[in-house]
Parts: C-alpha cells; structure tokens; sequence
C-alpha cells in the first residue's frame, strides 16, 4: 500500500454592474481552491493512514498482553495427536493455506516455535540490486517480526534452533500481509548468544536434537514434509522457503501481489472495427508498444541472509528472549543486515552475497498474543 475531482465554470465577462459579484466569485473559487487542496492533503494522509492501520492494528493486539514472567511452552509430541487426530499435520497444512494474521489455537500453544518474542519496526532497501518489488532500493514497510527456537529449550545449555518469522505491511486499503522466514539452523546449535547467529531462506541442518527430543525432531520432519508436498508438488522442500514472492509486490496495490508483470504488462486490444480511423487504429498500436516497452520484469533472489550488524553489542542473558529484549540495546534498538544472492548449483555455501537493506527493530514484548494467536503464512514452493 485518487480520486480527483474537477468543476469547470462557464466565464462571464466582468462589467461595473457585476463587480461585487465577480469578486464575491473569485473569493468562493479561492475557497474552492484551499479546499479542495485540503482534502486532497488530508486524502494522502489517509492513504498513508490505511496502510500503517493493519500495521498498528496487529502490533496494538501483539503489544496488548505481555507475560508478568517468562512461560516455558513445552514442545512434545505428546501434543501432536488429539483423540486420534493428527493436529500437527493439520496446523502445518493451515500454516501454508491461510493468510490470516491471527488464529485461534485449538491447542494451548503453538505445536513447534512455541517460545518467541516479538517485535515492531521497519523492512528499509537502502542499496541498488537487480531485484523488484519489495528489494527494490528506497522501499520502506512497517513489519512485526517474531523469533523463536524450534524445540522447548531457551537457555544457552540448550540446542536453539534459532529463527525469525517477518510479516511485512505494504499495502493500502488492505490487511494483507506478506511473510518470510529466516533460520540458523534446523538441528539447532549450543551458543552463549542468538542475535549474532546468521539467518538464511535456506538454513544448514545444524546439529542433532537433544537425544530426548529426537522422536519429536523425526515427527516434525515427516509431518512438515508431507504438508510441504501437498502444497508445493514436486518441488517440496522443508528445508526452504522461498522470498522471491517479495518481489513481485507492488507497494500500496494489494492486487500486484497475484501477478506475473506490472499491471502495464497487460496489452490493449487495437481497434479494428471497419469504421475506425487508420489515425485511431495508430494511436492504440502506439499505445500498446509504449506499455510493453514499460513493463517491468519482476526479479527476486533465491536466498535471502539476516546477520547481526557488526557494531552491535552482544547481550549475555541465559534465555534468548531476555537476550533479545530491546531493552539492553543502545537506543532500544536492533538491526540484522539483508544480503541476496541468486541461484547456483553449488549451493547457498557458494552463494554471491549483495548487501541490499536491513531489518530495523525498535519494540519489542514476549506476550500471549505473540505465542499463540500471530500467524505467519508460509509462502509454497512454486
């Protein structure tokens, strides 16, 4: 994420009879005029309104609740079947078919990423690429941003298979979101910090679960797995998730999100009816060249990358989601650079990295909404 109006008026000339009437006219026009110019001010403002309003409405319902003290949401496979049912597999099939931004859980918390912090802030593009769409330099979103460990430990002793989930706000007029998602590792890692760990669309499998835990690891894979192919056919893959979809979004039109080009891709029909002008006939041929001539093609990376800005302090606090609180950041303030590279058959280890933006977090809450009513749609392998 105009409407114009114009008034035309009929011109008398101005004699000594209707003097006061011209200048009681001229003052109305100028009215007309600051009026008018006005509303159109006030219009822009109420565009820009609408598009930070989904925004502020999620972050107000993420912010609206936060814990007196940390929870420690257990994930066990003990939670994945209900009265027979497969409830993980039916909340991993709702996490790639639904758009919404909240659920409701018929479970009391999230099956996997069930600890997590939240945060609000900013998707800024400050460098030229190749790239469209969301990537392309000079775009700036409002995001909420959540990061979680994959299994039940948070603290340093424990594996953390640490990520983030992103829900960007770049449409008017609409709650349409659009997410991504980022990890270190999908085995997890033993480490003093979390902040500092590089995230990727593709992440490295990492070490092996706790040995408690390798069940529950193994269920989640094959369930994972299996809701994966029924959305993403062949190209399945639970270990990726693509961002390329970013780039195809315009900023402010929800319905640029649904197509392949821009909507000035689509040609006009010239006319060939036997009554019209050769004139006519040129102009819309002329008219559709221009607009093939203009349109743009949408390019979008393969592997996205957060790290940690150099310059940042490291925070040493046991669990990761105090580590994470802004409150110990100069400023308030956290921020993971954004690099892109494209495809190539080595893999993301030879990967041609391009620093093109960053993440900007500037609040943050461990709340009950944040656990377990955000949702992140996860975007299919097309």
């Amino acid at each position: 994420m105009c409407l114009f109006q114009t008034t035309q008026y009929q011109q008398r000339p101005f004699t000594l009879k209707n003097t006061f009437k011209a200048c009681r006219f001229f003052a109305l026009i100028t009215l007309f005029y600051c009026v008018t110019s006005h509303a159109e001010a006030s219009e822009a403002k109420l565009g820009l309104a609408t598009q930070l309003g989904a925004f502020e409405e999620v972050k107000s319902l993420v912010f609206s609740d936060p814990y007196s003290s940390l929870p420690q949401y257990e994930v066990s496979r003990k939670n994945f079947d209900i009265n027979g049912e497969n409830v993980l597999l039916k909340h991993a099939q709702r996490t790639l078919s639904s758009n919404a931004n909240f659920i409701e859980l018929d479970t009391k918390h999230k099956l996997l990423q069930a600890n997590g912090i939240c945060f609000a802030g900013t998707w800024k593009m400050s460098q030229n690429s190749p790239y469209t769409g969301l990537f392309q330099a000079g775009t700036e979103v409002p995001i909420i941003v959540r990061a979680s460990v994959s299994l039940s430990g948070t603290k340093q002793r424990d594996k953390r298979a640490f990520g983030v989930a992103l829900k960007l706000f770049p449409y008017a007029h609409s709650a349409l979101t659009e997410n991504i998602f980022l990890m270190h590792s999908l085995g997890g890692t033993k480490t003093k910090h979390v902040a500092n760990l590089p995230m990727t669309n593709e992440p490295a499998l990492g070490e092996l679960p706790p040995f408690s835990q390798l069940l529950t690891a193994y269920r989640l894979e094959s369930d994972l797995e299996k809701a994966d192919k029924a959305f993403s056919g062949k190209k399945a893959n639970a270990r990726f998730r693509p961002v390329s979809h970013l780039a195809a979004v315009k900023v402010g039109d929800a319905n640029s999100r649904l197509t392949g080009h821009t909507e000035e891709s689509t040609p006009k029909l010239s006319i060939s009816a036997p009554t019209a002008s050769k004139e006519i006939k040129l102009e819309r041929e002329l008219e559709v060249k221009s607009e093939a001539d203009t349109k743009t093609e949408i390019q979008g990376p393969h592997w996205l990358r957060a790290a940690l800005r150099p310059d940042t302090p490291l925070v040493d606090e046991d669990d990761f989601r105090d580590e994470l609180s802004l409150q110990h950041y100069p400023n308030q303030t956290l921020s993971w650079v954004l690099s892109a590279a494209n495809f190539n058959d080595a893999g993301i280890d030879k990967a041609h990295w391009q620093q093109i933006g960053e993440i900007i977090l500037t609040e943050s809450v461990v709340s009950l909404t944040c656990d377990t009513k955000l949702h992140f749609n996860h975007p299919a392998i097309k």
